[in-house]
């Protein structure tokens, strides 16, 4: 799921960031196009947190607590629901915020996501969205990725180099290679943001306008990456597509 959004947002958000980036200029320059770049933006920006938040909870009940996912139902309720959840509420939440709530926008074409959208002006309201979409899900995957790893150097000793502790040593690096890139990039963000939000509305202003603004992207263009370099199983010789004489 994680690298399906990923794609997803690569193919078809990406592309009229650059197309803004080369010119300078949000096109078309309408406010219905503002108004679904935003929603759109936001929206996959949140699920791929969310996505990755939840991961880093999946990781310990496939590790720790396997039996839950044993069977049909279990698998239901704990993979395939909170899916389900994350694919529903966001883009109903910035839905709701973006487009439905009734408030004025003043949109600036020269600037990235035209700059911004009126429910932001509602303290309440962003403080929500900042607190549950972003700040939540961003302390979940620290949380949750170091909480692992501590477990399983407690586990080390008691499961040694059985065939249960390779299949977990796997898993682990998989989710802690991925949180990492959601920290390196996220996290700065996501406390950058809040410092201006709440307490310094020019910190690092310009840093943030030409930095941290597009770092979230950076997640997105590095996953396959990452996940390639944690399944080494893919690069070697007997899975490689050799070309015919």
């Amino acid at each position: 799921a994680l690298l399906f959004v990923s794609f997803i947002a690569l193919i078809t958000e990406l592309p009229i960031t650059l197309q803004y980036l080369s010119s300078g200029h949000v096109k078309p320059a309408d406010e219905r196009f503002c108004l679904f770049w935003i929603w759109y933006n936001y929206s996959l920006k949140a699920i791929d947190l969310f996505l990755m938040a939840w991961t880093s909870i999946e990781r310990h009940i496939l590790i720790f607590h396997s039996y839950l996912v044993s069977t049909s139902i279990g698998k239901l309720k704990w993979h395939y629901i909170p899916l389900v959840i994350c694919f529903i509420y966001i883009p109903l939440f910035y839905f709701l915020c973006v487009i439905i709530y009734p408030c004025e926008n003043n949109f600036d074409y020269s600037s990235h996501l035209c700059h911004s959208i009126c429910f932001h002006k509602i303290t309440w309201l962003s403080i929500f969205d900042w607190i549950t979409n972003i700040l939540l899900p961003s302390l979940i995957i620290e949380i949750g990725s170091v909480t692992l790893l501590i477990r399983i150097l407690i586990q080390f000793k008691k499961m040694k180099r059985t065939i249960k502790w390779r299949a977990t040593r796997k898993m682990a690096l998989q989710l802690i290679s991925i949180a990492s890139l959601y920290s390196i990039f996220w996290i700065s963000f996501t406390l950058i943001s809040i410092i201006r939000l709440f307490f310094i509305p020019k910190f690092l202003d310009k840093l943030t306008l030409y930095y941290f603004h597009y770092s979230p992207y950076f997640v997105q263009l590095l996953m396959p990456c990452i996940c390639l370099f944690c399944l080494p199983e893919l690069w070697t010789r007997k899975n490689r597509v050799v070309p015919t004489q």
